[in-house]
């Protein structure tokens, strides 16, 4: 009886511990490991308390099932190891940054680029505001996504392209289809060869790296430069600031292997789902009604705030005037027109519209700043041969007609976003007579 009583206290005790190793939950990769190590100890210090076996028999099967399960655990990493398999493309996993995420690489000049010819396939069920506020999910959009032998998103490979397209995530929109986006629109009605130049999360600095790098090399006729105003303008700094983020010239073969370990990757999708979605409550602030064409209401929700100007603003402004005065030498260098687009925020575009009622006091009393004001002269300041196009107002004036033009839960353009853009800019093209009618 006595027995039997202490193998329950202990059994309690050791419940108890693994009580106290979950029931806080984990904060991340690494407290996962060393709670999955201690339980696994743990079992093993309960099995020597409650097993009536010899200790060194208890022993033996400690060493020798350690021993089976590492070797099998090396077997299944072997293929990551060597490179064959990407666990982190299996799993479905990001990497904490650009160059350590399925498809792209590191580049010492572009801190990553897509990886050439990289091919992916999936669904979109939230925007990256979604993600946020762990909206529920909506019918998946499936993607398809494919690039050239540089990292861009052209479905076929070119060495000579009439018009290339710089930006970011706006210019490559790996949410939509290759035939809704913008290069698409402005080719299938130039009926020239236009380049997808744009990568997520890029910013000016890159940019003008694309620019000289690639764009260049396919001698286009024209160039048009998207400057999008949320991240763009933040990605900036003054030209003796030394703190822009740049990727170092060698990489660890260890940092590589674990990134595309199995270990690593089942590790990050367990925390992941422990933790949980937590909703970030400041986007909750910055949301509002739209009404559609077809008088149906949908909720909009907003990233980035473009309020007032700041002095550091206008710092990196001198920055961006620095990179765009060299991106116009190199267009009288090799012959290009160079055009500059300005890509509103989705604030911009829906402040203040009819059709767009705020439903929280944060949007309610939401300025924007006069940027577009400010960055016209600034480019005319360059050359007044740099034509600028401001695309708040065709995206405003399709958003009153009733169009969504950027997605309710992301920050990017929908295809009828990308619609409206791609035609502005073929427009744009004819009125300056960079192409013939």
């Amino acid at each position: 009886m006595l027995k039997d009583k202490a193998a329950l206290i202990t059994l309690v005790i050791f419940l108890c511990g693994y009580a106290e190793l979950w029931v806080m939950g984990v904060t991340s990769t690494g407290h996962l490991i060393d709670n999955l190590v201690a339980s696994y100890l743990l079992a093993w210090a309960l099995y020597v308390f409650v097993s009536d076996l010899p200790r060194k028999e208890i022993r033996a099967r400690f060493v020798l099932m350690t021993l089976v399960g590492a070797a099998v655990l090396g077997l299944v990493e072997l293929p990551g190891a060597l490179g064959i398999v990407n666990y982190q493309a299996l799993v479905g996993n990001s990497g904490r940054t650009w160059w350590d995420r399925p498809g792209y690489v590191p580049d010492p000049q572009l801190v990553y680029r897509h990886a050439p010819h990289y091919r992916e396939r999936g669904v979109v069920r939230r925007g990256n505001i979604g993600e946020g506020l762990c909206l529920p999910a909506h019918p998946p959009t499936s993607f398809d996504l494919r690039y050239d032998h540089n990292g861009f998103r052209n479905d076929e490979d070119r060495d000579r392209a009439d018009v290339a397209v710089v930006g970011d995530s706006y210019v490559e929109s790996s949410m939509l289809a290759s035939s809704d986006l913008l290069t698409a629109t402005l080719a299938a009605k130039l009926q020239i060869p236009v380049a997808n130049l744009g990568v997520n999360g890029y910013g000016p600095e890159q940019e003008l790296t694309v620019l000289k790098r690639y764009a260049v090399g396919l001698q286009p006729k024209t160039v048009v430069w998207v400057f999008f105003e949320g991240n763009d303008l933040l990605q900036l700094e003054s030209d003796d600031d030394d703190s822009l983020e740049t990727f170092p010239e060698a990489v660890s073969w260890r940092d590589e292997m674990w990134t595309r370990s199995l270990t690593r990757n089942l590790l990050v999708a367990t925390s992941k789902v422990m933790r949980g979605c937590t909703p970030h409550r400041t986007y909750l602030q910055y949301r509002g009604r739209f009404q559609t064409a077809d008088g149906q209401h949908s909720e909009l929700f907003f990233w980035e705030k473009p309020g007032p100007l700041k002095g550091n603003d206008r710092d990196r402004l001198q920055r961006l005037r620095t990179i765009l005065t060299e991106a116009y030498g190199l267009s009288r260098q090799h012959g290009f027109r160079l055009i500059v687009a300005f890509a509103p925020t989705s604030a911009r575009v829906h402040y203040d519209l009819k059709n767009f009622e705020p439903s929280t006091p944060e949007m309610q009393g939401w300025v924007v700043s006069n940027l577009p004001e400010e960055f016209e002269p600034m480019l005319h300041a360059i050359s007044p041969e740099i034509p600028f196009i401001d695309l708040t107002g065709p995206l405003r004036e399709a958003a009153a007609a009733g169009t969504l033009t950027y997605f309710p839960d992301d920050t990017h353009w929908t295809a009828a976003g990308q619609r409206v853009v791609g035609e502005t800019l073929y427009q744009a093209l004819i009125d300056i007579r960079v192409v013939k009618r």
